[in-house]
């Protein structure tokens, strides 16, 4: 059977605290149990803020150090001792479920450029999934014009049933209209030859 701390995907050691006692522990790879950390203190969350800080300033991850933890406990030819079976939390990862990534500011930043690129004020949007919400009523099929894109990346919308909402891209089914209507210049304003 292979064996998961001989992957390089594991750090030789890492900060964690232990589930029961909220001690501030140190693993090794492929060693069972654990060693006392000097720096432990009697308050699980600041010892847990404690081993973040360690673990990201030597560039270990949440999912290595869940990883690293379940190996020294229960042995490291387990499942849990891989660290592609957490998330980016350090949380166990349950077949059919995916949870968003985090966004960083400047991610936000940048998506939100390139969704302004593409829906500029005007742009047409129609619902593919009805927006539940208990404030309004949003249809499947519901027509509407973007009016600004927000710096999270969310659409301002004029719907065309007189509401004014936003869209969440990624979350909110819809589609943009493949033909867009254009502004046509008033009959009045006649160009002179």
């Amino acid at each position: 059977m292979r064996k998961n701390y001989d992957a390089p995907s594991l750090p030789e050691h890492c900060y964690t605290v232990l589930p029961s006692s909220g001690q501030l522990i140190e693993v090794r790879r492929g060693e069972k149990g654990y060693y006392p950390c000097a720096y432990s203190t009697g308050d699980r969350a600041y010892n847990k803020v404690l081993a973040d800080y360690f673990n990201a300033h030597e560039g270990i991850t949440k999912a290595q150090a869940a990883a690293m933890l379940t190996g020294s406990l229960f042995g490291w030819d387990t499942p849990g001792a891989d660290p592609s079976q957490y998330d980016l939390d350090g949380e166990p990862v349950r077949p059919g479920e995916r949870k968003p990534l985090p966004r960083s500011p400047q991610y936000l930043y940048e998506q939100s450029k390139l969704l302004r690129e593409e829906y500029s004020p005007g742009t047409k949007v129609i619902l593919d999934k009805a927006v539940s919400d208990p404030y309004y009523d949003a249809p499947a099929g519901l027509a509407g014009i973007v009016q600004s894109v927000d710096d999270a990346g969310q659409l301002l919308c004029q719907w065309e049933n007189g509401l004014l909402f936003r869209l969440v891209p990624g979350t909110d089914y819809f589609h943009k209209e493949a033909v867009q209507e254009l502004e046509l210049p008033d009959e009045e304003e006649d160009l002179e030859l």
